[in-house]
């Protein structure tokens, strides 16, 4: 048997594994984000994206520009998405495929304002199709899926839906609602390492949610409807995460915190500003633990204005290779960048890795252990939950 001994040493260095893994932890991103020389596109653009090789790619009007490496702040002109209409802001959204081969891209109802179509289109040759497809925000749920808000053309409430990009009939396509009864207008839609997908009001016509409240959706409340089941309600089944600006476009960096855009111009004035929630706050509503306190004592929330004269609201997106967080202002080419400080502790297996495995090696060497017996796995001692979440990556315009 496993001597006394040999079952404290293990204790001791599991707790010192911990406790190095928990620092690891802690040493998010969150509070490094620090300003770096803000860049422009080559024009007025709020659509854009990171490729996963870290380079920036982007609409302006129906021309597609692609940044010649990561980090140069220079671009390439791609070429014109075919058979373009698009509206006079310009592309309601532009989303890279998780594969990174593949855009979505909203045209946001187009010049007349009614004819509403995302496009999907190959990197490479821009070539692909318009679907005809209700639309604020978007982004993809896999390879195949788009997940899109909308507002229900019927009645002051907003849905999400679920875009097939392999439906045979563009004009028809399979666009089942994946989550209903959004008391506002639709806001923007980011999914999490986890698959959650989150979601806003991004302007209250009635409640019970109000503008800004973001809420959460586990898979397994809204994957069903993919396949005919019914989809999740807003109003009664989402996780109430926080309440900020207008929830206008949502993303996650590397570590899980949430950067929130938009602006509640019409209400309590909620603008000038983008935001990033701090990812353990995340967790800890998305276990019931509440709205997130955005209160400046609670530290969950970073606020960055980084022109305080302009009034403006923010479109937000990520770059999770460089670490980098942007904002640009609603008709603006600049782009606001920060960058997170390199971190502190290694991405390489670190020393309460080798810490568990030595610790388990320890025990093992018993010569009386019987070979039923096994030390714990890794994921017994809870070191899973040590691991950084890797994140998936508007403006209201109703």
């Amino acid at each position: 048997m496993t001597s006394p001994f040999r079952i404290a040493v293990f204790r001791l260095l599991c707790a010192v594994a911990l406790l190095l893994c928990g620092t690891r932890a802690r040493a998010d991103d969150f509070s490094t984000y620090a300003a770096i020389a803000p860049f422009s596109f080559p024009g007025e653009t709020v659509a854009f994206d990171t490729l996963p090789d870290g380079r920036l790619i982007t609409a302006v009007g129906a021309d597609i520009y692609r940044e010649t490496a990561s980090g140069s702040r220079a671009f390439t002109h791609l070429g014109a998405l075919p058979n373009a209409d698009l509206s006079g802001f310009g592309a309601a959204f532009l989303r890279v495929s998780p594969g990174g081969s593949t855009i979505a891209v909203g045209n946001n109802g187009g010049a007349s304002f009614g004819n509403y179509q995302v496009g999907i289109f190959d990197i490479a040759t821009l070539t692909g199709q318009w679907f005809v497809a209700n639309h604020y925000d978007g982004a993809w749920l896999d390879d195949r899926y788009v997940a899109l808000t909308a507002g229900a053309l019927s009645d002051p409430t907003s849905i999400v839906t679920a875009l097939d990009t392999l439906s045979p009939t563009p004009a028809n396509p399979r666009n089942p609602t994946i989550i209903t009864n959004i008391g506002g207008a639709s806001a923007g839609v980011a999914i999490d390492a986890n698959g959650n997908l989150f979601t806003g009001n991004g302007y209250m016509y009635g409640g019970p949610s109000q503008t800004g409240y973001i809420y959460a959706f586990r898979s397994s409340l809204w994957s069903p409807a993919l396949s005919g089941g019914a989809p999740a309600n807003f109003e009664t089944q989402g996780i109430p995460i926080v309440d900020l600006l207008s929830a206008g476009t949502l993303a996650f960096d590397g570590r899980g915190n949430l950067l929130v855009g938009g602006g509640d111009g019409f209400g309590s004035n909620d603008s000038n500003y983008f935001a990033l929630v701090r990812a353990s706050a995340i967790a800890t509503a998305l276990v019931g633990g509440g709205l997130i306190d955005t209160s400046a004592a609670a530290g969950n929330v970073r606020r960055f204005d980084p022109d305080p004269s302009d009034g403006t609201f923010y479109t937000v997106n990520v770059n999770r290779v460089r670490k980098e967080i942007y904002g640009t202002g609603f008709g603006s080419e600049t782009v606001y960048a920060y960058k997170a400080a390199a971190s502190a502790v290694p991405a390489t297996p670190s020393w309460s890795v080798a810490l568990m495995v030595f610790a388990l090696v320890f025990v093992g060497l018993s010569r009386g252990r019987s070979r039923s017996q096994r030390p714990p796995a890794l994921t017994d001692l809870g070191y899973g939950s040590c691991r950084g979440q890797k994140g998936f990556l508007f403006l209201q315009r109703r």
